[in-house]
């Protein structure tokens, strides 16, 4: 049987190789100082959550932050402790390897067994904290269909609306940092930083990524005594893919590496230099057309990895049902320790502990809105930190969904201000969160379903044409040109019979030969 009645048709498609739910539990221990009159049921919030997959397990390493607030016996004032604990935990899960995508959402909650003890140095606490983990496992295959051109017999398809992978990238970004000091440092001790409330949007031929670089600066100043300063400096970066389109999505990412602050004796202000390191991958929702009967079938499959998949087992992917976006805004009161004469901005906002429940049409999330204000007192005007933990809950449309079904749910602080009362002593703090949902379900289906046999050996596909096309932009030069596609000037040059290769000009088209 000839090959001319198969239609090739090749994905790249985020296949399934687990997915599941679990609880973690482990102890917690932590203390109040002085004596208390009395206390709140501690407050836990999932603070940073890693998770890699290793040879059939996922290694998750997480912070939990725990905040208690009590009555000081003395001075009978609220005052507030907090703890930060960390964990890594190994989750067994079958058929699994490093490399593949983990995606885990993580929520926190304190048993019914813990317990206080008060002695003369204090009250100490007790108790075990629960972990509910859902997680998927996912790995990027080029899955390719065969299709029938010609169909004997009757069929019944059905269109799934899935995630195509369309292409990554990867980027290192010089990084140079303005910072202030409340006191003049004398040494400085190891600089962490990391990228927070990431956005990334697909142009054409670019992408667009904003975030914050949120640096924490500890330091020793003349007098020997530990300080730290907190740095948040806002980034937008344009990098040039040339496979990005407007309607594909981008999922970002990145880290941050500070290599050395730079300052001299006696000054109060530095610069921070390092690297920025972003990377994405884009995709777009595309409908995926599945035979499900045929009056004579067969099924068979042919991909990277044919051993991984046989013919005779479907694989698992995820059908995108809908999603949706939203923002909310939150306004609130804060309370200064002291008395505020302003505040640093930008001020580190993230939104940490994302839980979701999903209703008929309807995603509800709940999340803690954690920041970090640095305030000038308004006394002594020395800079003192605050943290600001405030819980909100938000219902995003997303036509379709019902329980059962899974979310990917993602948030981001897209705007944050605070504006100190006359006094210092109050202020109000507004803040605008977006919120992004994904609803999906697992579905297991065929790679194809055939009313004929399917050839000996696999259908090869297409060729790649020989040549590509580009469309020239303005500041395109062939120099640059070949140097985006890796291939020489004079390939270019000959290509397109360029008799003065400087004269190029925007929406001209020219032949990229391979």
């Amino acid at each position: 049987m000839g090959n001319e009645k198969f239609e090739h048709i090749s994905h790249v498609l985020p296949l399934i190789l687990a997915a599941g739910e679990t609880e973690l539990d482990f102890s917690l221990l932590w203390s109040l100082p002085g004596n208390v009159s009395e206390y709140n049921e501690p407050e836990l919030t999932v603070m940073d959550v890693e998770a890699q997959a290793l040879e059939n397990q996922i290694c998750m390493r997480f912070s939990i932050n725990q905040e208690t607030y009590y009555v000081d016996e003395k001075t009978g004032l609220v005052e507030k402790a907090s703890t930060t604990h960390q964990q890594t935990r190994l989750l067994p899960v079958d058929n699994i390897k490093p490399g593949d995508l983990v995606q885990v959402d993580v929520a926190a909650d304190l048993r019914e067994n813990w317990q206080a003890e008060r002695s003369k140095d204090g009250t100490s606490f007790k108790g075990d904290c629960r972990l509910s983990v859902g997680y998927t496992v996912q790995e990027q295959q080029e899955v390719m269909f065969y299709k029938p051109a010609q169909l004997d017999g009757e069929v019944l398809a059905e269109s799934l609306s899935v995630e195509s992978i369309h292409s990554g990238f990867a980027r290192a970004i010089d990084l140079t940092i303005p910072a202030e000091f409340t006191e003049a440092p004398a040494s400085l001790a190891k600089i962490e930083a990391e990228l927070v409330n990431v956005k990334a949007t697909s142009l054409f031929a670019w992408v667009k990524v904003e975030g914050e670089v949120v640096a924490q600066l500890p330091y020793l100043n003349n007098e020997g005594q530990p300080c730290e300063e907190l740095v948040v400096y806002p980034v937008k970066q344009y990098l040039e893919v040339p496979e990005a389109r407007p309607d594909m999505e981008v999922a970002p990412g990145g880290r941050v590496e500070i290599f050395t602050c730079q300052y001299e004796d006696g000054e109060k202000a530095g610069t921070l230099r390092g690297l920025l390191h972003i990377q994405g991958r884009l995709s777009r929702l595309e409908p995926l057309n599945v035979a499900l009967q045929a009056r004579s079938h067969q099924s068979f499959y042919h991909g990277h990895k044919p051993h991984q998949y046989p013919h005779d087992k479907p694989f698992w992917l995820e059908q995108v049902v809908g999603t949706g976006s939203s923002q909310t805004l939150i306004q609130r009161e804060i309370i200064f320790v002291r008395r505020a004469r302003k505040v640093r901005e930008p001020v580190d906002a993230r939104v940490r502990n994302l839980r979701h429940e999903i209703i008929p049409n309807k995603v509800i999330v709940r999340g803690v809105l954690h920041k970090q204000i640095m305030a000038v007192d308004a006394e002594t005007s020395v800079v003192f930190s605050q943290a600001v933990r405030e819980n909100f809950v938000h219902f995003v449309d997303v036509p379709g969904a019902s329980p059962g079904m899974r979310a990917h749910v993602d948030a981001r602080v897209e705007f944050v201000k605070v504006d100190i009362h006359p006094g210092g002593e109050t202020a109000r703090q507004v803040t605008i969160i977006e919120i992004r949902v994904k609803v999906t379900r697992p579905v297991k289906k065929d790679v194809v379903v055939s009313p004929i046999s399917p050839p000996h050996k696999p259908v090869k596909p297409p060729a790649k044409p020989e040549k590509r096309v580009y469309t020239v932009r303005s500041g395109d030069s062939v120099w640059k040109i070949a140097n985006m596609f890796g291939v020489s000037m004079e390939s270019i040059i000959r290509a397109n019979n360029l008799q003065n290769p400087d004269l190029i000009f925007p929406g001209q088209q020219l032949i990229i030969p391979r």
